[in-house]
């Protein structure tokens, strides 16, 4: 900072979509923000609203070994509901 002017490194507004999600799986309710932007590239931020986690996700990283699992820390039963409802909304991006 100099003389008080803040000194970004990145600093731009971009159009986005942002979409947001509940459903019930067997386990849990989920309550999502899926927001796509060409700053993204292929991928969706997705938030859990509920645990205020988040990842980037794109449809070959919703399909890798414990990727939700980790980034969500759901246990396996969650991360399936999870991927069962999110895979579509990845596919339409």
């Amino acid at each position: 900072m100099n003389d008080g002017k803040l000194d970004f490194i990145k600093n731009e507004t971009e159009q986005s979509t942002t979409r947001l999600v509940s459903f019930k799986g067997d386990m849990e309710r989920f309550d999502l923000a899926v927001i796509s932007s060409p700053a993204f590239g292929d991928d969706c931020l997705v938030i859990d609203l509920n645990t205020n986690k988040y990842s980037r996700i794109n449809r070959e990283k919703i399909k890798e070994s414990k990727f939700v699992e980790h980034a969500f820390q759901f246990n396996e039963l969650e991360a399936e509901d999870f991927r069962l409802f999110i895979q579509p909304l990845l596919n339409e991006n």
